[in-house]
């Protein structure tokens, strides 16, 4: 029997607070090792991904275009950034199937050098058209506001010239925001989570917790509008963690004796702090198609609470907790705060989580479209 071998273009490299892609990346990775697949790894980003090494057939890392170098007229900045020649080189080479996590991956796909004499997959857990405008709304006027703007409108340009051709696309149930009937070839694909799962932790904790990755606009935003709306007046310890944080972020987190962030925790640090945490706050404002962080905390946390576009299209009303309002969250946060996890929420929560979601049902289908 001959071997399985199979490409993987990632934008970026995960980081233990990321979600969407990047974290499904992760549990992709081992999933195709486990069936038997020799993965060639493709990783936009500087620090090598060490926990999947062992994983992998071949690791590559590729840099991102600085500056001036990453733009084009037509292509979002997002996928500019993320083109090199010897990637296009190793995947010509041979003529593997290959799986883009993500849109902003594609850029090969773009280069009339790349033979498209192959299995071809795109997995899309976001419509990046929308997220990118969801992005400019949440910043005040200025270039940040117009670059947001922009990459929306390249992402609409390049989703319909994809859409046009004969690739094959893997679209997450959960993303109602990417419309399937104008997709070529497509299908529908369980988005895939941490198995097996790490039950959720009974009795009190002793804080709240925000967790995501701080560098991207989105998690920025929630974590400041948690200090400036809620935990402003409510005086329980709140704590903030993930990756790469602002001066701003980590210096209003401080301001307060019973606020404070952890910044760049290890994936068991974070684990633990979501397993220490009485309520894991998941606000967004953005489009939540990217809904690891929320998944994770479901899995090992106790309470969860989020807003309706934080749980919008998961059907996670049964466990999980949903306030909108800034007094609303104020009331929710307060009351779950003095509220064990019984027995019953316990029950509830892994019924959800073991009849929603199945990795080897995900897994199944993406190796039906590769081979």
């Amino acid at each position: 029997m001959m071997d399985k071998h199979l490409h993987v273009v990632a934008h970026d490299v995960p980081l233990p607070s990321d979600s969407g892609i990047l974290k499904e990346l992760v549990f992709l990775t081992k999933a195709l090792h486990a069936e038997g697949i020799l993965l060639h790894l493709h990783c936009f980003g500087n620090n090598k991904p060490e926990s999947l090494l062992p994983f992998c057939h071949e690791l590559h890392l590729y840099p991102k275009k600085q500056g001036h170098k990453g733009y084009t007229l037509n292509l979002p900045h997002a996928v500019s950034s993320r083109s090199d020649t010897s990637l296009v080189k190793r995947l010509e080479a041979d003529r593997f199937p290959i799986l883009f996590a993500g849109l902003k991956s594609v850029s090969p796909l773009l280069d009339t050098t790349l033979s498209k004499e192959r299995k071809i997959v795109i997995r899309m857990l976001r419509d990046e058209r929308r997220h990118f405008q969801d992005l400019s709304s949440l910043c005040s006027w200025g270039s940040q506001k117009l670059f947001y703007a922009i990459e929306s409108i390249r992402f609409r340009g390049l989703m319909n010239k994809l859409f046009s051709g004969s690739i094959q696309f893997a679209v997450s149930p959960e993303c109602k925001a990417i419309q399937p009937r104008s997709l070529v070839a497509y299908e529908v694909v369980d988005k895939l989570i941490e198995m097996p799962f790490l039950m959720p932790q009974s009795g009190t904790g002793s804080f709240c917790l925000y967790h995501g990755n701080l560098g991207k606009t989105e998690h920025a935003y929630a974590a400041n509008w948690l200090l400036q709306n809620v935990f402003n007046t409510l005086e329980v310890p709140f704590v903030i963690a993930g990756d790469n944080p602002s001066e701003q972020l980590e210096e209003a987190a401080h301001e307060k004796m019973h606020t404070c962030l952890v910044s760049n925790p290890s994936e068991k640090e974070l684990q633990d702090l979501i397993k220490k945490a009485q309520v894991n706050l998941l606000p967004s404002f953005v489009e939540q198609c990217n809904t690891g962080l929320l998944y994770q905390s479901l899995a090992m946390g106790r309470h969860a609470l989020t807003n309706t576009k934080g749980a919008s299209g998961m059907g996670i009303t049964s466990t999980c907790h949903i306030a909108d309002s800034n007094a609303a969250f104020i009331q929710m946060t307060e009351a779950l705060f003095n509220q064990p996890f019984d027995a019953t929420a316990h029950e509830a929560r892994a019924s959800f989580l073991n009849s929603k979601y199945n990795n080897e049902k995900g897994v199944n289908a993406l190796m039906r479209m590769l081979y």
